[in-house]
């Protein structure tokens, strides 16, 4: 194989940063760390959802909802799904099923 510089080990130093770097006190920086449970991820998105974006004053969490209803097919059911519960994926039906085979059918000679 000829050196051509294809090899992504080799690219990944030559890549620049895109967007903006960190500050001290930006507010993207996540300080509170990986959630440990999924109770500790529920609590952080009710956090999340709580807090009021200035600009279109309104909750994170109604931002969303807004941008979902109008949204594809899959954004559009998990909001009804978070407004009126999921439907059950499953069916439980009780009861027999007969199956009787088909009458004999007449020679048509």
């Amino acid at each position: 194989m000829s050196d051509d510089g294809s090899n992504t080990a080799n690219n990944s130093d030559n890549r620049k940063a895109t967007g903006r770097p960190f500050v001290k006190g930006d507010h993207r920086i996540n300080r509170k760390g990986r959630p440990r449970s999924f109770d500790a991820l529920r609590k952080l998105a009710v956090e999340i959802g709580r807090e009021v974006d200035v600009d279109k004053d309104m909750s994170t969490v109604e931002a969303i909802l807004r941008s979902w209803a109008h949204g594809n097919y899959n954004e559009q059911k998990s909001l009804l799904e978070i407004a009126y519960g999921k439907v059950p994926d499953k069916l439980e039906v009780e009861g027999t099923v007969t199956i009787k085979p088909p009458a004999k059918l007449a020679d048509a000679d």
